[in-house]
């Protein structure tokens, strides 16, 4: 048993008991390639592409000044079509 929580309900007046119970241990290994979808990557847009700036616009992205480049999560570059055009900090 890994954990045991207690549910209070005001309303029917009960206490409920739940528990965590382990039914598989297997070898794993993290997948140091894989990039977390909330990781802020740049995406390289061209001068003139105003259709493409905002649709990042529209989906969280930032235009960074300093860089050229537009910031968003990695989740959304990727559902947008957007990863050929993802570059290194």
């Amino acid at each position: 048993m890994v954990c045991i929580r207690y549910i209070y309900d005001d309303k029917k007046q009960v206490k409920l008991k739940t528990v965590e119970i382990i039914v598989e241990k297997k070898p794993w290994h993290k997948d140091v390639r894989r990039i977390p979808k909330n990781k802020i990557v740049n995406v390289q847009v061209d001068y003139g592409e105003i259709q493409i700036g905002r649709i990042i616009r529209s989906a969280g992205g930032r235009w960074n000044r300093e860089k050229k480049v537009w910031e968003l999560p990695y989740g959304a570059a990727i559902a947008l079509g957007l990863d050929k055009r993802i570059i290194n900090d």
